[in-house]
């Protein structure tokens, strides 16, 4: 059965089309499409191409994966479901780099924060150290007019 949502080409071409499908239809369930897997992109909303775009990065089988603002043009329920996927790769062996102002997305999932600001680094840390005791000044700023207080 053909699948409309194309991984192949990222897989590698030496691999069988046996194993490519297999590889293809569990990264689709790893992203919580397996129901639109016969879907072509204009029939997918923008967080689920978002999420068929980082399948396809996932095939590739990459030591680092780089997400730069992966939820600027989503509303915030696809934004929501985006963010759970990237959050469920932490796991993997794949270091992220994240680009985001989705602050409390931020300090749930980092192990090292950099705070920049103007195209500096402004300070780098831990979640706990950038997030509950930041030493500078635009950083305190940004994070009490960005971060949920409970």
């Amino acid at each position: 059965m053909r699948k409309n949502i194309s991984l192949a080409p990222s897989l590698l071409k030496t691999d069988t089309p046996e194993n490519i499908e297999r590889k293809a239809n569990e990264l689709i369930e790893k992203v919580g499409l397996s129901d639109r897997a016969d879907h072509y992109p204009c029939q997918l909303s923008g967080g689920q191409q978002q999420r068929v775009a980082i399948a396809r990065a996932l095939a590739l089988s990459p030591d680092i994966l780089c997400f730069d603002e992966p939820t600027s043009a989503l509303d915030p329920e696809l934004t929501g479901e985006v963010l759970k996927v990237i959050k469920s790769l932490k796991s993997t062996d794949s270091t992220m780099i994240v680009v985001t102002h989705e602050m409390d997305f931020a300090r749930s999932v980092s192990d090292k924060v950099i705070f920049m600001s103007d195209g500096i680094i402004e300070e780098m840390g831990t979640p706990e150290e950038i997030f509950e005791n930041p030493r500078s000044e635009k950083t305190r700023a940004f994070i009490s007019k960005s971060v949920e207080k409970i």
